[in-house]
């Protein structure tokens, strides 16, 4: 049977404490951004990938280490399927994990373990520090950071580069403060390039909603004055409609005449 060192994708660790029920908390994980409006004649708005953020692949693998056991994909897959349940709080569901861990790797824990662990300690940050100034709560974190990355050094490249270590700090205080979250975590060229296209992200998103409200306005208008026209005909006088509707949409917000 193939073994491996799973190292799961750091937008997983995150998300177990993202989907963490804390009624009472605060914390406002980053919003999966929706898709922006392509500048076409297509009948929906044309979705665009953001440029790589640093996340690791799917499923990665890290390097041999003596400080974690290989384990079967079976057990991978049953260790990462346990610590991934939404319906139990995240220390249960670690708690869960430690008795497969002793079962079966002797007592050594697993990469999966490990990570469940900072996700753990990144949740109780939040909450201990929600009540702070911005700038206390950035200190507190990157200190929680870097003892990490010193106590894990072969991780550190995954979970702890600037990228990573920025993407952490908005899925815990959100993109209100980005300038001040870049300019901290990255240098300032990469700092400079992700405001530029978070503010490209925004204006997309804005685009996208005029064309939503707007042709669901038209669509209104179209269905108030369909009158007597039904079929096939009705249905190429609606088709051209809207087609000229959305050249004049795309021509307006490229600013030409």
């Amino acid at each position: 049977m193939r073994r491996r060192y799973l190292l799961l994708p750091l937008a997983c660790l995150l998300g177990w404490f993202a989907c963490e029920p804390q009624p009472t908390q605060s914390v406002s994980p980053q919003r999966q951004l929706p898709h922006a409006v392509a500048p076409s004649g297509s009948a929906t708005p044309t979705a665009q990938t953001p440029p790589a953020q640093g996340l690791p692949a799917p499923v990665a693998t890290a390097a041999p280490s003596a400080d974690w056991q290989a384990i079967p994909e079976e057990m991978s897959q049953q260790l990462a399927s346990e610590i991934s349940r939404s319906d139990l709080p995240l220390a249960e569901r670690l708690a869960n994990l430690a008795t497969l861990e002793a079962q079966w790797l002797d007592g050594k824990e697993s990469l999966i373990g490990l990570q469940g662990r900072y996700a753990l300690a990144l949740t109780e940050l939040a909450n201990a520090s929600e009540q702070l100034p911005l700038a206390e709560r950035v200190a507190a974190l990157t200190a929680l950071q870097d003892q990490w990355a010193a106590q894990y050094p072969a991780l550190a490249s995954d979970l702890f580069n600037p990228d990573a270590r920025l993407l952490q700090a908005r899925q815990l205080w959100g993109d209100d403060e980005l300038a001040t979250l870049a300019q901290h975590f990255l240098p300032a060229a990469n700092a400079e390039a992700t405001l530029q296209f978070a503010n490209q992200r925004q204006q997309q998103l804005a685009q996208r909603d005029r064309y939503q409200q707007q042709l669901a306005a038209l669509e209104q208008q179209l269905t108030t004055s369909q009158g007597g026209m039904a079929g096939a005909d009705w249905q190429q006088h609606r088709d051209a409609v809207i087609s000229q509707w959305r050249q004049d949409f795309f021509a307006r917000e490229q600013g030409q005449p």
